[in-house]
């Protein structure tokens, strides 16, 4: 009922000519499951693989063999693991809300243009990270044909970049200090920002 309703105002607003969909912001918060956390079951689930990271990781084996580089070593693949299941709302997510706080949770993503208008929404369980819920919300956003998707920190990942990219959208992040130890991640966030600066001042001058 509610996507309905959704779904009819957008059209609206769409056919008044309110919407200008160049420049897309996203984010995501989340919103406390009517949920008893006291009420809950441990289940084992599958860890899923991050959003086309076996792709990126091919390409940039492929582009290191050209530069006569030794491969990176195969990530590591995520072994089955343990996670609460609310018996009450199963479709929640158990959610690490700051340091000493845990509750059931879902992460809502919203998606608006410069005027404030929102253009798609999706909700997901409260332990999904806004990166691994971005191909479903982008699915709903790419009939608008962006040039631009501003996105915090959050959905900073060199994989979601480089598909943006591909797709000739230009992502834009906030800049964020490489924090890990390994080289090769260190490289794959400094390469994608001297890529995204690189193209966002070349569609600046022209």
């Amino acid at each position: 009922m509610l996507a309905h309703i959704f779904s009819h105002v957008l059209h609206h607003v769409l056919e008044a000519g309110l919407i200008d969909p160049s420049e897309i912001f996203i984010d995501g918060t989340h919103i406390k499951a009517a949920a008893n956390n006291h009420k809950y079951k441990n289940v084992v689930v599958d860890q899923k693989a991050k959003f086309m990271s076996e792709q990126l990781d091919v390409e940039i084996n492929l582009d290191r063999k050209k530069h006569a580089k030794k491969f990176l070593k195969p990530a590591k693949k995520g072994e089955a693991k343990s996670k609460k299941q609310s018996t009450t709302d199963p479709d929640s997510g158990w959610f690490h809300k700051g340091e000493h706080k845990e509750v059931f949770a879902y992460n809502a993503q919203v998606a608006c243009d410069k005027h404030g208008w929102a253009l798609a929404y999706t909700v997901e369980a409260g332990n999904i990270h806004d990166s691994q819920a971005f191909p479903v919300l982008f699915a709903k956003l790419e009939p608008f044909s962006p040039e631009f998707i501003i996105a915090d920190s959050g959905y900073k990942t060199p994989s979601i970049a480089k598909f943006l990219l591909e797709k000739e959208i230009t992502p834009v992040f906030p800049y964020t200090r490489p924090r890990v130890r390994e080289a090769f991640y260190v490289l794959k966030t400094l390469s994608m920002t001297s890529i995204l600066t690189a193209i966002f001042v070349q569609r600046t001058r022209y």
